[in-house]
């Protein structure tokens, strides 16, 4: 069975998730990209994925109601222990195609050895 290490998702600032400058809440963004670092891992537990046991969680810019942000979450590391996935929050824009930075995180998840189903090892 092969997984799906890499996930893309969009997220739309609005009204109810901003402060009232119009900003985007960083909780808000942080409870999103944590539950998107999941995406990767799950097909290597046989249950529920655990909590993860470190992270790194960083704003570069801030963002406004109504920008559309893509997550991206990607798995990029695997060992004995742990699988570390990484997130990168792009904002679109308006000129020449480019995306700017809003957040990167990164996210370890044990490898729970009693869970961890040895025929989905290769990535």
């Amino acid at each position: 069975m092969k997984t799906n290490t890499h996930t893309n998702a969009s997220f739309i600032v609005t009204k109810k998730i901003s402060n009232a400058n119009g900003f985007l809440l960083p909780s808000t963004l942080y409870d999103a990209v944590k539950d998107i670092a999941t995406i990767p891992v799950k097909g290597f537990y046989l249950q529920d994925v655990p909590e993860f046991t470190d992270y790194k969680f960083k704003m570069h810019k801030n963002a406004f109601i109504k920008d559309k942000l893509t997550i991206q979450a990607q798995l990029v590391k695997q060992t004995t222990t742990s699988f570390t996935v990484n997130i990168l929050v792009t904002k679109a824009k308006t000129t020449l195609n480019h995306h700017e930075r809003v957040c990167s995180a990164l996210f370890n998840f044990p490898v729970n050895n009693t869970e961890f189903t040895e025929s989905k090892t290769a990535c």
